[in-house]
């Protein structure tokens, strides 16, 4: 009889245990809103460097966010629930897009690690070693610019995330200085500053 007991827990463990989408949304708990500074190196297929960058993202929502890169690479994207804002400090010129499902598979949609969304875009695998977990998201749309995209854990932290293009370029944005908590909601607001050409999304000019 207590073998069977045994038996039973031991079934019932398994029966009960997470899918990786169900694990990886719990390790993307603490990273729903949060901001940090990170580093993005870009590599070719063969793993050669292309380019490297730093700057600072914090995010709020899947819809509420803010990623600014530093010179001599200065960009700043901006959503603030209803718009996306892409100012390109070089070009001096801001674009306005409508926020639409091309978010669904950004950085910010996939942190925010809502469960229906990420069953609904992806197909999500899970390797686990030691203390390491590695989540690999590929698009269930054949059309996706994107191939596939890469979650690093070691426990609970996040290491790294990256997404790999089409042409088997990988772009890898490493997390420091990372706050857990609400961020600066003055982040998410944006004014086009003074002279700046302003792009709409169907073209139009003001």
């Amino acid at each position: 009889m207590r073998y069977l007991m045994m038996l039973l827990i031991l079934c019932g463990s398994v029966a009960v245990s997470a899918s990786p989408i169900e694990s990886l949304s719990r390790l993307l708990e603490p990273y729903r809103t949060f901001s940090a500074d990170f580093t993005q190196r870009t590599l070719d297929q063969d793993n050669t460097p292309i380019s490297q960058m730093t700057g600072q993202l914090a995010i709020a929502s899947a819809s509420v966010f803010y990623w600014k890169t530093d010179p001599p690479f200065a960009q700043s994207v901006i959503a603030d629930g209803e718009v996306l804002w892409v100012f390109d400090e070089d070009l001096y010129q801001v674009q306005v897009r409508p926020l639409d499902d091309a978010l669904a598979a950004s950085p910010a949609a996939i942190l925010s690690g809502d469960i229906e969304m990420l069953a609904s875009r992806f197909q999500v695998t899970e390797e686990r070693s030691g203390t390491m977990a590695i989540y690999q998201l590929e698009p269930q749309a054949t059309d996706e610019v994107t191939r596939a995209v890469i979650l690093r854990f070691d426990g609970s932290r996040l290491m790294d995330l990256s997404i790999e293009d089409a042409l088997g370029n990988r772009s890898q944005v490493t997390l420091t200085a990372v706050f857990r908590g609400q961020p600066n909601p003055e982040l998410f607001e944006f004014t086009p500053p003074e002279g700046v050409d302003v792009i709409y999304a169907l073209g139009q000019k003001r």
